[in-house]
C-alpha cells in the first residue's frame, strides 16, 4: 500500500513542495507555516465532507468501489450515479470549506466586517489586499480574539499620558505637565469633510467613522511609500510609529551594503531609530514598531482574505 505510485508520488511532492518553501522562504519558515496552516483547514474541509457523505449515504449501493465495479455493466446508471454522489460532496464541501476560515475570525468582523469593506470601498477602492486592512484593525483592538474589546468601537487605551479610542485607535497624548502634545482625531477633522462628525464626544459611538478613519490614516501613511515594493508595510510602520521615523530608517538602509530601502522585511526593519527603552510589557517602541508590521501582514492578514476579497 506504502509502495503504490500515488502514495510515493503525494508524499514525495509534498517533502519536495516543503524543502522548496523553506529554502525561498524569506520569513525563517513564518510564511511557510501560515501556507500550511491554510493546506491543513482545506484537507480538514475535504475530510469533513467525505465523512459525512459516507454517513449520509450508508447503504451498499451507494459504495464508490461498488458503483465503479457496477459501471462496467451498466455504466450510464453507474455514471449517473457517481455524478449525484460528486454533486452532494461538492455541496458538503461549500458547506465546510468557508467554515474551516470563518471559524478563526472574531465574532466582531461578523458586525463590521461589511462596515469596513464599504469605506475601503469608497475611500481606497484600489487597495492591493484590503484584508490588510482588517488585519490592521485585530492587531489595534484585539488583545486576544476572545477579548471583549476586539473589533469593538468601545475598544479603549487609556493611560495618564494618552488615549487610544476605537478600533483603530484614534490617538491623543499629553506631555508630563498636562499639555497637549498631539491630537491625531483634531487633526483627521482638519483634513477630510467627511470626518466631521467625529469628535471625542461621539468617537466611541461612531464605528463606521472610526473605520473610515483607519482607511484614511492608512492609505495616507501608504501613499507616502507608494514607489516602494513594500509599500503597505512602510505604510504600516509608519501608521504605528509616525511616516519620519520610516523616511529616516529608510535613508539609514540605504547608507547600509546590501539593504534594499525599497524593502522591509530583513532589510528597512533591520535599521531601527526608535527608542529601544522598555515601555509597555518590557517592550520598547522599536519592538512595538515591529512586531505591528510582522503581526499585521504575516500573522493576521491571512484569515481575511477570502472574507475581504483579497
Amino acid at each position: 500500500m506504502i509502495k503504490r505510485y500515488r502514495t510515493l508520488f503525494l508524499f514525495g511532492g509534498i517533502l519536495l513542495a516543503l524543502g522548496f518553501s523553506l529554502y525561498s522562504d524569506p520569513d525563517s519558515g513564518l510564511s511557510t507555516a501560515l501556507g500550511g496552516l491554510a493546506l491543513i483547514q482545506g484537507v480538514w474541509a475535504v475530510a469533513a465532507s467525505h465523512w459525512a457523505r459516507k454517513a449520509l449515504m450508508d447503504y451498499p449501493e451507494a459504495d464508490m468501489r461498488t458503483l465503479f465495479a457496477s459501471a462496467r455493466g451498466d455504466p450510464t446508471g453507474s455514471g449517473l450515479a457517481l455524478l449525484a454522489i460528486a454533486i452532494i460532496f461538492v455541496g458538503l464541501l461549500m458547506v465546510f470549506a468557508p467554515r474551516a476560515h470563518a471559524a478563526d475570525l472574531p465574532p466582531g468582523f461578523a458586525k463590521y466586517g461589511m462596515v469596513l469593506k464599504a469605506e475601503q470601498q469608497h475611500y481606497w477602492p484600489n487597495h492591493p489586499a484590503p484584508s490588510f486592512l482588517a488585519a490592521l484593525v485585530e492587531q489595534e483592538s484585539c488583545t486576544s480574539l476572545k477579548s471583549r474589546f476586539c473589533w469593538n468601537p468601545g475598544a479603549r487605551l487609556k493611560s495618564a499620558r494618552e488615549e487610544g479610542a476605537g478600533m483603530g485607535q484614534i490617538t491623543r497624548a499629553y506631555r508630563a505637565d498636562g499639555s497637549l502634545r498631539f491630537d491625531a482625531l483634531a487633526d483627521l477633522r482638519s483634513q477630510y469633510a467627511d470626518l466631521q462628525e467625529l469628535s471625542w464626544g461621539t468617537v466611541y459611538t461612531r464605528p463606521d467613522l472610526q473605520l473610515r478613519a483607519l482607511v484614511l490614516m492608512s492609505k495616507d501613511a501608504a501613499h507616502s511609500f507608494s514607489q516602494a515594493p513594500a509599500m503597505l508595510a512602510f505604510g504600516d510602520a509608519g501608521y504605528n510609529g509616525g511616516v519620519s521615523g520610516v523616511q529616516k530608517e529608510r535613508r539609514a538602509c540605504t547608507l547600509t551594503q546590501g539593504c534594499d530601502p525599497g524593502l522591509w522585511f530583513w532589510n528597512v526593519e533591520r535599521h531601527c531609530l526608535k527608542s529601544r527603552q522598555p515601555l509597555y510589557g518590557g517592550r520598547s517602541a522599536c519592538d512595538i514598531n515591529r512586531e505591528h508590521v510582522r503581526n499585521v501582514i504575516q500573522v493576521r492578514r491571512a484569515k481575511y482574505v477570502a472574507a475581504m476579497g483579497a
